[in-house]
């Protein structure tokens, strides 16, 4: 009890100071001058907020600020300011707000927290109640009908955000603008650890003008904000509860989290449970199923997942201080392996069947012998605090820091294999000044750390400590119209990479004539024992990012925002150092370190890197009032030095390729030298035959595309919304590979009162515009539909909803999805639930 006591008293001298307290209060009204209700009224630098009541009155008791700054939020209307100045009596402000036809939602992912249509990025906002009627098991399937975002759509148990053709370490996925500190940026199998229960907002920034979060972040960033740390006062208690089922896949998800406080002190609890079963498919799973191969199944697609999350804080006037903690336990098939485990597991099970096995010991052998599983645990300490005023000369003063311990061991047919973790911290403090001639910014610095290790038999990139250390400067200045932005990061990284040993027997075919002998001795072919022991240098890069832009709103409720911008980029551990067969993905990947010849051979010396470098332009043309309204988003990048991944055309033999033959023991890790001819029908083709090589590279590379969103108010009840993307990705004289498919969707949805409800549909183009030896993939069109119905009852808000996806049962094959000829989407799927507020 004393210590809480002290800690109460030293928290509260920091944050507070004896002022003269002053009344503030006033009236929101729309330009027709009815209240609006609802609406946040904010004491910039304070924690001050006051929300409108029916009336659209707000009223602040004892201020004790004596400069007082007034900000206006409510997400249906341009945001309102007004600063009062230096005061030393009561006051009395009223603002007017002009309505917008798009979700006006401050973007807390910008340095400068700018509203979505303030800001000079690209930016989408998905608020609270949108994210409810989306929300999927993964973050990637979450999204991507976000424009200008796709998913790699890992069957649906795993996939992360493509973000404008990027994926992987070029797009930074924060929770609250800390790194996730997973491993899914190593692998499309590895699921994204942030999880979206108690989430009230997705940011996703499109585009490489995000200097704060990275000069690797040249595709975009997402950011995942919940509710965690508190950072408002909370008088009692608040929450929500949820569950539904999904009939796809036979899912039952239920969640809650609730936050209360007294006094300065304010507590939070989320957490959830989902359990699926394997999801249903119209058809098989495979494009060219194996005649043993059952439809309508997605095996190894079931997924058990348990997440808590609980933080307190200590929230005063002039800013907060809290931490919390989230432990997360996940385990997920992977789709895409469970049919090609040779006949000698069928006839296993078959005999269990001839025994009489009863139902529940089927599925534990099932998990047992097929497939591949995942599981995930994660521990990770956040804190964050604010401190408004600290200096002369400061506004603002923010710290964050994470620390995650995350593990997940790969277990296939009932045997644990590998084991990946990473131990990472990440620290960030950021300091707001006051206007200098007219502009106004933060700088800040950043350290992240990152200490990776895998241990087994798919351990394909060696362990590794990554260190960095980083400062950013943001300015902005507003002349007229016009909203300037520049800004500028330097970050530095060195990689401490452990010792390798990559042991391969090379087979290269002399006449080229290997195929006729697919499973024998190799006859005819030349044999080379090919071993070597590497041993690494420190790596160390040094990025220099810059971006400029400038938001003009030429007419009323009219903008176009332009930025170009220079971004550097260091590899990342796993486009280094991959040297290894990749079971999820079946591939055997091969760094951009190592010096991999046409026939096959990795060669004893190291090959040079570079950091990849990268010009982008982008250009948004934005309508936000009246009763329709638009934003289009035209983007041209022109990167040196990009690193891809491709597909070499060579096989790796493997040892699991047959199972239980010795053969395969005899050429483990094998490379065989030819090329694909008849064999370029995606991964699944290699089942009896190898893994192909993919190898990562370095060439130019240009990106260019465009993304678009509208609206129409038919009238007071009905929206039509309508978009699409488009991106084209050229290497040199070839496609980059996955690069997604033009996609056009549209929705039309209806509220009054309590009711709402909606219906859309996207169609996905065919993909021909493919890599060497990638093959095309057909498009297809979905369509979805959802309704809830809300009412209040003895003081709780219930929510009552159901909704349709894949209506028509259509057969989906996702481009970007390593999978796409093992994996399909699911099928028609009904979910239904209850949600309670209070």
């Amino acid at each position: 009890m004393k210590m809480r006591s002290l800690l109460s008293i030293t928290i509260a001298g920091l944050l507070s100071a004896p002022v003269l307290a002053t009344t503030v209060t006033g009236t929101v009204t729309d330009t027709s001058g009815k209240p609006v209700e609802g609406a946040e009224v904010k004491i910039e630098g304070t924690r001050r907020i006051a929300i409108t009541d029916e009336n659209g009155i707000y009223r602040f008791n004892d201020v004790k600020q004596p400069h007082i700054h007034l900000h206006v939020y409510s997400s249906n209307y341009i945001h309102g300011d007004n600063d009062l100045g230096d005061v030393s009596s009561d006051q009395k402000a009223d603002f007017v707000l002009q309505p917008a036809s798009v979700e006006n939602i401050v973007v807390t992912a910008t340095a400068l927290q700018s509203s979505v249509l303030e800001s000079v990025t690209p930016v989408t906002v998905i608020g609270a109640e949108k994210l409810r009627k989306i929300e999927a098991p993964t973050l990637g399937e979450t999204l991507k009908n976000t424009p200008g975002v796709h998913s790699t759509y890992f069957g649906p148990v795993s996939s992360s955000p493509i973000i404008r053709g990027n994926d992987g370490p070029r797009v930074k996925i924060v929770q609250n603008g800390l790194d996730v500190s997973d491993v899914s940026r190593v692998g499309p199998d590895h699921n994204v650890a942030t999880t979206l229960a108690s989430a009230t907002q997705v940011e996703v920034l499109r585009g490489p003008a995000t200097l704060q979060y990275g000069s690797g972040a040249i595709g975009g960033v997402v950011n995942v904000v919940d509710k965690r740390i508190p950072q408002y006062q909370v008088d009692g208690v608040e929450g929500e509860v949820e569950a539904s089922y999904s009939t796809v896949n036979e899912g039952k998800y239920t969640r809650g989290d609730v936050t209360g406080g007294q006094g300065n002190f304010v507590w939070h609890v989320d957490g959830f449970i989902r359990d699926t079963e394997n999801a249903d498919i119209p058809g098989f799973a495979s494009l060219e199923p194996d005649d043993d191969e059952e439809s309508g199944e997605l095996e190894s697609s079931a997924m058990e997942t348990t997440n808590i999350v609980a933080g307190l804080s200590y929230v005063a006037e002039e800013g907060y201080f809290g931490f919390a903690v989230e432990k997360l336990d996940n385990e997920y098939g992977v789709p895409g392996h469970s049919h090609g485990h040779g006949d000698e597991h069928d006839e296993d099970h078959d005999e269990d069947h001839d025994e009489g096995l009863d139902d529940d010991h089927d599925e534990e052998h099932m998990h047992e012998e097929e497939g591949v599983l995942l599981d995930v645990d994660m521990t990770r300490y956040q804190a964050a605090g604010e401190w408004h005023s600290p200096i002369k000369g400061l506004t603002n003063l923010k710290f964050a820091a994470a620390y995650t311990d995350y593990e997940h061991a790969e277990i296939e047919d009932g045997m644990p294999g590998t084991v990946f973790t990473n131990e990472s911290t990440d620290i960030r403090l950021s300091a707001y000044h006051e206007e200098v001639a007219g502009w106004h910014g933060v700088f800040g610095l950043q350290f992240t750390s990152s200490d990776y290790t895998a241990v087994g038999e798919e351990a394909f990139t060696p362990a590794n400590v990554t260190d960095s250390f980083s400062l950013y400067l943001i300015e902005q200045k507003k002349v007229g119209d016009v909203t300037f932005e520049i800004g500028g990061r330097l970050e530095s990284t060195s990689i401490d990479v452990a010792d390798s040993e990559v042991e391969l027997d090379v087979y290269h075919d002399e006449d080229h004539e290997g195929e006729e002998h697919e499973g024998e001795e190799h006859e005819g072919e030349e044999h080379e024992a090919h071993g070597t022991e590497f041993t690494f240098p420190e790596y160390d890069f040094t990025a220099v990012s810059l971006s400029a832009g400038a938001n003009w709103e030429y007419t009323d409720g009219q903008s176009v925002a332009i930025t170009l911008s220079r971004s550097e980029r260091a590899p990342s551990q796993q486009e280094l150092f991959s040297a290894g067969q990749h079971l999820a993905t079946e591939s055997y990947e091969v760094g951009l370190v190592f010096d991999l010849d046409e026939e096959g051979h990795i060669e004893e010396n190291l090959k040079g890197v570079t950091e990849e470098v990268s010009t982008n332009l982008d250009v948004t043309f934005r309508k936000f009032t009246g009763d329709w309204g638009y934003s289009v988003s035209l983007f041209y990048n022109q990167a040196d030095n990009y690193v891809f991944q491709t597909n070499t055309g060579l096989i790796a033999l493997s040892e699991h390729e047959e199972h239980g033959d010795e053969h395969d023991e005899e050429h483990e890790g094998e490379l065989e030298g030819e090329h694909e001819g008849e064999h370029e029908e995606g991964h699944e083709s290699h089942s009896d035959e190898g893994l192909p090589v993919y190898y990562f590279q370095q060439a130019d590379a240009d990106i260019w595309g465009l993304e678009a969103q509208a609206y129409f108010d038919l009238n007071d009840a009905f929206r039509l919304t309508v978009f699409t993307d488009y991106i084209r990705a050229e290497i040199e004289d070839d496609n980059l590979p996955r690069t997604p498919p033009m996609r056009i969707g549209g929705e039309l949805s209806y509220v009054n009162g309590g009711l709402s409800a909606d219906a859309g549909f996207t169609w996905v183009d065919d993909q021909t515009d493919t890599a060497s030896f990638e093959t095309a993939t057909d498009g297809y069109t979905l369509l979805n539909a959802s309704v809830q119905y809300e009412f209040a009852s003895q003081g709780i808000d219930w929510v009552v909803f159901a909704r349709g996806d894949n209506l028509t049962d259509e057969e989906a094959r996702v481009h970007t999805s390593f999978l796409k000829d093992q994996a399909p989407l699911p099928g028609r799927n009904i979910s239904v639930g209850v949600r309670a507020l209070f």
